[in-house]
């Protein structure tokens, strides 16, 4: 292999010598500028991107703690009117007792817990 003998430094004089041949003296400081204002643009985009990342996955951590259930009682549990309940869950209540109201509300309310 032809590169096999040189070292790594010797390569980079080679490149740069390449660089100067196609380039011209003149046009390497502007090439260079060039190179540092990209990566600087790069390693911007990169910190911006992880930041926005971060914040996506800290809301989706917060609303995962949000419980389900929005709705606050402003009595006790048991000075609840079931019908009532019902009717917030989107149960029928007409013609049902309100043991069967309360049967409903059970079931709805563990199947939404699972």
């Amino acid at each position: 292999m032809v590169f096999g003998a040189l070292g790594g430094g010797e390569l980079i004089i080679i490149g740069i010598l390449v660089i100067v041949l196609l380039f011209g003296a003149a046009k390497v400081p502007q090439l260079a500028r060039s190179f540092g204002q990209a990566m600087g643009e790069f390693k911007k985009a990169k910190r911006e991107a992880e930041l926005d990342l971060k914040k996506f996955e800290e809301s989706v951590g917060e609303e995962e703690a949000i419980p389900k259930t929005k709705a606050k009682p402003k009595a006790k549990t048991a000075d609840l009117n079931i019908r009532e309940v019902a009717a917030y869950l989107g149960i029928e209540t007409e013609g049902k007792t309100d043991e069967e109201l309360e049967a409903e509300v059970k079931a709805k309310v563990e199947s939404s817990s699972k």
